[in-house]
């Protein structure tokens, strides 16, 4: 209690800094001081929003980040603890022990070094971040079918006899679990009309690990990738991370500018491409558009990575083919993730890829990571045999276009002053559009600082001009939840109103 009356008289509630910063900044200057021992039990997340009069969100976004810094740790059932282990306490000992293998590989060396490019990744992959209102892209997790799920699991692991358990239990195969490749290849031939046995398919701890590998092993240092702008902050930090050099092409109503990019570099490797919903946008590129980067792929023998993040979740018309699908010459790799069909937790995305390619990303997925947890993937495939998959993916849809609507109502009810939004016909989020004069950047700080999560468009652009827009997410909130964080968005935009005309009678 006197750890937390002190925390209190040191929150700023008016200052720049979001009171979620001011929280961490506050319990690490307690641990390293001493006054928090390793150990040592913290209150519940409720119990320090109770007594220091913030909200919920702010205390886990602090914790959140104490537990990735090693500061905390939690205990599952039982609560979180100050880290036995402090950060700056570790054994100086720890990094010598990698240090034979680092000085016989002298390019990995460099590659970690603190100032190499692969340890500036952007703090949207380095932080767990909370479905709380309006994050993007999160899928319902509170209405995934645990009790079906733990079924299969059960039912699973009693089937284990002993010649199940030697596959199931032992080494894994790094191409991925053959049975989970054998639906993947019926479900995406079915839903995006790709062509393509299990033997060109890959499975991967997510889409970003695919991504990040096939920079690895398309590209060398110098060449040059093009990445669309705005667009996925995850292509821009491996792309860097492999020595390669991002340029920022373009996007328009119809998608990727190819011509632009043609223009930027000609003589590009690798082309990352979101055409089903361009991220964050939303827009789908045009068949025009998507016959001319292929045309262009071809002629240049660039490669071309079609992220296909959230197609499942499509209300209004068919999509157009895949790119993949479109592809005559074997230029694309089309990526997947299970992430957005069920949940984030699960870490498993797959790629099809050109059979020229299959080969070359076995062998280096053998090396990164070796393969993907086998008892996962069995319930995975198991979930779509079933056909549990196309079940939840039909009810999610529903639930998502009910939510959408709920959103869009409530924008219009009660932040038409402030903001525009329209529908989206793919995805769990929408494109909103700010009144004149209101910066994204400032909206989204602002929000943060009363438990909201809205992401600036600008955030994600490297030179087009965005700050006009942001993105709120609806999949993963009840309308309850809705209600509130649009009562509390009205506010904070009530609040900069206010400290606008604050500003310009001082003026």
């Amino acid at each position: 209690m006197r750890l937390l009356d002190s925390l209190a008289l040191h929150i700023d509630r008016v200052a720049d800094a979001p009171l979620h910063r001011q929280l961490y900044k506050r319990l690490v200057e307690e641990i390293t001081a001493g006054a928090l021992r390793p150990g040592e039990k913290l209150p519940s997340t409720r119990d320090f929003a109770d007594l220091l009069g913030v909200s919920r969100n702010t205390v886990l976004l602090a914790f959140d980040h104490l537990i990735s810094e090693g500061y905390l740790e939690p205990v599952t059932g039982s609560g979180t603890y100050v880290s036995r282990e402090l950060p700056e306490q570790r054994p100086a000992k720890a990094s010598a022990r990698i240090n034979p293998a680092i000085e016989a590989a002298g390019h990995l060396r460099r590659s970690m070094a603190p100032d190499s490019a692969i340890t500036h990744a952007p703090s949207t992959l380095r932080h767990m971040r909370r479905p709380v209102p309006f994050r993007a892209n999160f899928p319902a997790v509170d209405m995934f079918p645990v009790r079906q799920w733990a079924s299969l699991a059960a039912t699973l692991y009693r089937g284990l006899d002993p010649d199940a358990a030697g596959e199931l239990l032992g080494e894994g195969d790094p191409q991925g679990y053959e049975p989970l490749r054998v639906a993947i290849a019926e479900h995406v031939a079915l839903s995006r009309g790709l062509t393509c046995t299990p033997q060109n398919i890959v499975i991967f701890a997510g889409a970003q690990h695919a991504v990040d590998l096939a920079c690895r092993i398309l590209l060398t240092p110098g060449e040059r990738v093009w990445c669309e702008d705005p667009g996925y902050d995850g292509i821009y930090a491996s792309a860097t991370a492999a020595g390669a050099i991002p340029v920022a092409v373009p996007v328009d109503e119809e998608g990727i500018d190819v011509e632009r990019g043609i223009v930027l570099a000609p003589d590009a490797r690798l082309v990352y491409v979101s055409p089903s919903k361009q991220f964050p946008l939303g827009m789908e590129t045009s068949l025009e558009r998507r016959h001319a980067l292929l045309h262009w792929a071809g002629a240049a023998g660039a490669w071309v990575l079609e992220d296909d993040y959230d197609t499942e979740f499509r209300y209004a018309g068919r999509p157009m083919p895949a790119l993949h699908a479109l592809d005559r010459e074997g230029r694309v790799l089309y990526f997947g993730t299970f992430s957005k069909m069920l949940f984030p937790g699960l870490r498993l995305g797959f790629a099809v890829l050109p059979e020229a390619l299959v080969e070359a990303f076995v062998s280096a997925r053998a090396i990164v990571g070796r393969y993907s947890p086998m008892l996962e993937q069995a319930l995975v495939a198991r979930f779509m045999k079933d056909g549990h998959l196309a079940t939840h993916v039909r009810r999610m849809r529903r639930l998502y276009a009910r939510r959408q609507d709920y959103l869009l109502q409530a924008i219009d009810r009660h932040l038409s002053r402030w903001m525009t939004a329209a529908p989206t016909n793919t995805g769990m989020e929408i494109i909103a559009t700010l009144s004149p004069g209101l910066s994204g950047k400032r909206v989204a700080e602002a929000a943060a600082q009363r438990g909201l999560e809205i992401l600036p468009i600008a955030a994600l652009a490297r030179e087009a001009e965005v700050d006009h827009l942001v993105t709120l997410g609806f999949s993963a909130f009840g309308e309850d939840q809705m209600a509130e964080g649009m009562g509390i968005l009205r506010d904070v935009f009530v609040e900069m109103e206010r400290d606008d005309g604050t500003q310009k009678k001082a003026s």
